[in-house]
């Protein structure tokens, strides 16, 4: 029988962690969440296929070397899949892992809790990744660590003597040391075994005692026994888990998932024997740092977890804003220690504590001095609210003081001893007005202007008030910026600021000087009325002069000393006869094309085509365009007729040239386009004396859409021709070049009766004098 099971069991290894080393070589490398669920379905098929229960599975991987949290993590996905498949028919009746419940509610509840930001104190503490209580292999031994069966010691003798001994203490709770004879450990202490060995081992080694041995022993445990543990109750998943002898409290709960959403974290009992053995607070270790509850664990305990009894939330102010686990007699003070404490904003006056009954909700006022004397209930809700972001001492000054804000308010305080806290008034300061704004008890504001002259001195002085506004301005708020305006033939005009002294040569330096064009000998100045003219009624705006100044604004006696006043008005002329030098461009088919210089007034197209040497002999003449940039439109093509303009030179056809005109003649064009709503629109060879209607058979005729009377011919020069008469239409010549387009017609609009009636109402009219005449 033992035979035919470990030949399953050697025939279910490589398929039960085939999973695991096809990701990586080391086990304990793997992320057991991190496999799919056909991974976990696979293997769980394979186990039941081999007739093995989980148990033994879970014995092969940690000879395989997967770790405690591997497999309580491998526990979980198996009975995740399960819950979705059918019961864990595969699992031993034998011992209990993750039996389905019978509530069929309590599995999903189970669901819920995988996240890991549940609202409850201590939650996170056995369900965070980065938090691990997986019991330490690689440690020193403890010498309370209790020595039971299956234990192996190993003795190390030195000195004048050397052997090793590898002793396992057997059922009868003994090792058996070669020529000694056993000796029996069990229960012991590991610092009391480790003491009994050694005077076992002097009856074999007599100079291992006495004052001055020569033979020495070290004795240390080597593989811990494995132990079983029961947990039961609320937690996330119940089972029996196979831990190391070392392992204490905590480590079976992180494996299992801790309490669960209901589970109780300071009423965690150990049964050991039958009896209850220790009651762990997990509060202790996350409140307090206190790790004595955390107790080590024997074979066959059982951990139990019971449902809480009380818990209660806090919100608002607390440092900790989450829900906790109260037990009988503690109070209101107690939670405040388990939230952490307040906040630096909190409103401790008085708390708001929110009691269900079975009337309805109850709002009880507590006193900060009185909450060690409040005890909660289940269900209990406290907060704390936030202080007032309203001042009880505050006065706050602005404006020209060298440090303005707010400033601590006492009783008896002037407004002359904040100024001087604020550092004293700038030079800027206007010192005939100031303003203190009050807050009235009903919360509206009334102002108490004051002499600042006066404050300061101590001739009249304001006993303030909390919340008083304090507004001192500088000169500067109280009058208009003052600047003078250059423009005109300046190299940077604009608005500069009017300094006292500024003269007419000073404003035009600033402006960056005169242009090549400036005429400096007629500068005219704009000065505003004064204050006593402005008060009169009169035609007059202003005040105009005219000056001239030296080109080098040398500093020297005269009009560049003529001192200026705020606000005047600075207008540099052009010289009279100052022209920029304007160039015209010409291309396409001409022999010199290129841009050419605007020597004087009154040159035209057909000088600028007589300066390029003429067309040539392939130019098409009739479609030359000419470009011109509007001051005001911008771009432009304007129609030009090139044929008559260079048979009529001067003609109103020989337009004058502008600086950057741009005359474009291109080589003789030998087709025509159709295009707009025609059959095919397409372009054709040009023939001289086709038609206009021709061109537009050629293209297959109008289609049903086209709106045949607004048909019209676009030519090379850009100007346009349409039909002509309304009986005998007479259609546009067609040239080489030129473009035929036929519009689209537009959708119609349906007319409403409204415009139906308009219609008939016109053709009634018209028949009605049709009858009048013919009378």
């Amino acid at each position: 029988m033992k035979r035919r099971k470990l030949q399953k069991l050697i025939f279910i290894l490589p398929l039960f962690f085939c999973v695991l080393v096809a990701t990586a070589q080391d086990v304990k490398s793997v992320d057991v969440k991190e496999l799919s669920d056909s991974d976990i379905e696979r293997v769980r098929k394979q186990m039941r296929e081999a007739g093995l229960t989980e148990q033994e599975a879970i014995n092969l991987a940690r000879q395989r070397g997967a770790t405690e949290v591997q497999i309580r993590d491998l526990r979980k996905r198996l009975h995740e899949s399960s819950v979705s498949t059918d019961s864990l028919s595969l699992i031993s009746n034998e011992e209990y892992y993750f039996e389905e419940p019978a509530d069929s509610s309590l599995s999903v509840r189970k669901d819920t809790f995988e996240t890991e930001d549940v609202n409850i104190f201590g939650f996170s503490l056995f369900n965070n990744k980065k938090l691990t209580f997986e019991p330490g292999v690689n440690i020193q031994t403890p010498k309370n660590y209790e020595i039971g069966i299956g234990d192996q010691m190993i003795v190390n003798v030195w000195g004048n003597s050397q052997n090793n001994y590898q002793l396992t203490v057997n059922s009868n709770g003994q090792i058996l040391i070669p020529d000694v004879g056993p000796v029996y450990i069990a229960g012991m202490f590991f610092s009391e075994a480790e003491k009994k060995i050694k005077q076992r081992l002097t009856s074999i080694y007599a100079d291992m005692g006495g004052e001055n041995p020569q033979t020495f022993a070290q004795i240390s445990i080597g593989e811990l026994r494995a132990i079983k543990v029961n947990i039961a109750g609320e937690v996330v998943s119940p089972g029996t888990y196979t831990l190391s002898a070392a392992s204490t409290v905590f480590n079976a709960l992180y494996l299992s998932g801790g309490p669960d959403t209901i589970g109780s974290f300071r009423n965690i009992k150990v049964i050991r024997d039958n009896e209850l053995f220790q009651t762990v607070d997990i509060y202790k270790f996350i409140v307090d740092a206190d790790p004595s509850d955390n107790i080590t664990l024997k074979d066959e305990d059982i951990i139990f977890v019971p449902p809480l009894e009380k818990r209660v939330e806090v919100s608002g102010e607390f440092r900790r804003n989450t829900r906790f686990e109260i037990k009988e007699g503690e109070t209101m003070e107690d939670l405040f220690r388990f939230a952490g404490g307040f906040t630096g904003s909190a409103w401790l006056a008085q708390l708001q504590l929110y009691r269900k009954t079975q009337q309805g909700v109850q709002i009880i006022d507590v006193a900060y001095e009185k909450a060690g004397n409040t005890t909660l209930n289940n269900g209990d809700k406290i907060h704390c609210r936030t202080i007032s972001d309203e001042f009880e001492n505050r006065i706050t000054i602005d404006g020209a003081v060298y440090q303005p804000g707010e400033y601590q308010w006492e009783e008896g305080v002037t407004l002359s001893e904040v100024i001087q806290k604020a550092g004293g008034l700038k030079k800027d300061a206007f010192k005939n007005r100031g303003i203190v704004t009050r807050e009235n008890p009903d919360k509206t504001k009334s102002n108490i202007p004051f002499n600042v002259e006066d404050v300061v001195s101590r001739k009249s002085d304001i006993v303030l008030q909390p919340e008083d506004s304090i507004l001192v301005k500088s000169l500067f708020d109280l009058r208009e910026d003052p600047y003078i305006f250059v423009s005109g033939e300046v190299l940077t005009p604009g608005e500069y600021h009017f300094s006292q002294g500024m003269t007419l040569g000073d404003a035009i330096f600033l402006a960056d000087g005169f242009t090549e064009g400036a005429d400096s000998t007629f500068i005219e100045v704009a000065r505003r009325l004064s204050y006593q003219e402005a008060a009169q009624v009169n035609n007059r705006l202003v005040h105009i002069n005219t000056f001239k100044l030296d080109r080098d604004l040398r500093l020297q006696p005269g009009d560049a000393q003529f001192e200026l006043q705020a606000f005047d008005q600075i207008s540099v002329r052009q010289a009279p006869g100052f022209r920029n030098a304007g160039k015209a461009s010409v291309k396409g088919e001409v022999k010199y094309a290129g841009q050419y210089a605007i020597s004087e007034k009154g040159q035209r197209i057909s000088d600028l085509v007589k300066m390029a040497g003429g067309v040539t002999q392939y130019a098409f003449a009739e479609g030359a365009t000419f470009e011109r940039v509007n001051p005001i439109l911008g771009p432009e093509n304007i129609a030009v007729d090139l044929p008559l303009i260079m048979g009529s030179p001067g003609s109103h056809n020989d337009l004058f040239l502008r600086d950057g005109d741009v005359l474009f003649v291109p080589e003789y064009i030998q087709t025509v386009k159709v295009s707009g709503s025609v059959q095919n629109p397409f372009s054709l060879t040009y023939e001289k004396g086709i038609t206009f209607k021709t061109y537009i058979e050629r293209s297959g005729g109008f289609d049903a859409n086209a709106l045949r009377r607004k048909a019209y011919i676009k030519y090379a020069n850009g100007s346009t021709a349409s039909k002509k008469g309304f009986i005998f239409r007479r259609y546009p010549k067609v040239l080489p070049g030129s473009e035929i387009i036929v519009p689209e017609r537009p959708e119609k609009e349906n007319n409403n009766t409204s415009q139906w009636l308009a219609v008939a109402s016109t053709f009634s009219s018209i028949a009605v004098a049709i009858a009048a005449v013919l009378r």
